[in-house]
């Protein structure tokens, strides 16, 4: 006689199950595939923002890329998504061990896939510490050939920071993938962390030529996010159970701060939230559950703190700072207060360039 499954692990499965089309993951899906479809061959789109938004899952859906994504009847893959893990000796990024993630990425049939006789993969191990990186890199630029791919997708691209040799060598490996995608003629998506902004200055030959998007959060001074954030908070709440009619919307803000604005670290804390419930024994969501399982403080200001940098990199240059660097607000909080624009003094500071009005003595240069 099998166990009975409980109204919390059905909600854990909801979540883990349930993919929600929000406005900032539609409108960052549809900007990724119009991107897509602009580049040339041989430049490269960079995506990029918070941790935990949503990234990855987006590049797939602007691209359709299949669950499993395997080359088809006639031996091609139109799309390569690989990740450039730091797991080399003592979290260390590896270019040896990214080109051997590659070549597995791309299903290579002698440095990618191992033979049947070899189901722990001994044989393909020793095959790939035996061959010279540079034999690995040439492997794979014939297969991209081979597999006529179009793009190459790079997730968790700011990992190249971990590479021994520092900024330097990231900036030689950033600087390799643009080679890659010239000699291969592809089309390179690089995605990862606020982090990347910082690191593609360290190639200037890769700066002209991308453009980067941004996955953002959602901001509790924009009223569609707010509306949005709403809606993704009562989608959530139809798998679970609550108390005296409340929901997810109840506690909208202390979920909005917790979370900071992004629907994947909002997943994460409710699937805590449920796992304690479900260990628990409890019979309900309640906002003293939420409150358990919510990181430390020292923890969400650090992620915060990195979000705040990367909003400020992503500002245009002739843009105007973003709410986002301020003090947090809350969601559904009023917009009333004071004016951002003016100085200590309560003066509007001048734009760059222009002198003040006054006028110059007679005689005086003009």
């Amino acid at each position: 006689m099998g166990v009975e499954r409980t109204w919390v692990e059905d909600a854990i499965d909801a979540i883990e199950n349930t993919k929600i089309r929000h406005h900032n993951y539609e409108l960052t899906r549809a900007r990724l595939a119009a991107s897509c479809r602009a580049t040339f061959r041989g430049e490269l789109i960079v995506l990029v923002g918070p941790s935990r938004v949503g990234k990855t899952r987006c590049i797939r859906d602007a691209l359709n890329v299949p669950r499993e994504n395997i080359p088809d009847a006639n031996a091609w893959m139109r799309v390569v998504v690989v990740d450039a893990g730091n797991d080399s000796r003592g979290g260390e990024f590896s270019t040896k061990g990214f080109m051997a993630e590659c070549l597995r990425g791309i299903h290579h049939p002698i440095y990618g896939m191992p033979a049947e006789d070899d189901p722990w993969e001994e044989h393909l191990q020793a095959k790939i510490h035996r061959a010279p990186e540079a034999m690995l890199r040439m492997a794979l630029e014939n297969a991209l050939a081979r597999r006529r791919t179009e793009y190459f997708v790079i997730d968790e691209a700011h990992h190249v920071r971990y590479a021994p040799g520092g900024d330097a060598a990231a900036a030689r490996i950033l600087d390799s993938y643009k080679c890659l995608a010239n000699r291969t003629n592809i089309k390179l998506v690089l995605a990862g962390s606020y982090e990347m902004l910082s690191l593609l200055t360290l190639a200037p030959h890769l700066l002209g030529r991308q453009q980067p998007l941004e996955f953002s959060r959602y901001r509790s001074d924009s009223r569609l996010d707010v509306s949005a954030w709403e809606q993704v908070l009562r989608k959530f709440s139809e798998s679970m159970r609550f108390r005296d009619n409340e929901s997810l919307s109840s506690w909208n803000r202390y979920l909005f701060d917790g979370s900071h604005g992004c629907v994947g670290q909002l997943s994460r804390w409710l699937r805590a939230a449920l796992a304690t419930l479900l260990s628990d024994g409890g019979d309900a969501m309640t906002q003293e559950i939420l409150t358990r399982c919510r990181l430390p403080a020292a923890q969400e200001a650090s992620i915060l703190a990195e979000i705040q940098q990367g909003e400020r990199h992503m500002q245009s240059f002739s843009g105007s700072p973003r709410e986002a660097t301020a003090p947090q607000s809350h969601p559904m909080q009023s917009e009333a207060g004071p004016p951002g624009n003016l100085s200590a003094k309560g003066k509007a500071p001048r734009k760059p360039f222009q002198r003040s009005s006054k006028r110059n003595k007679v005689g005086g240069r003009a």
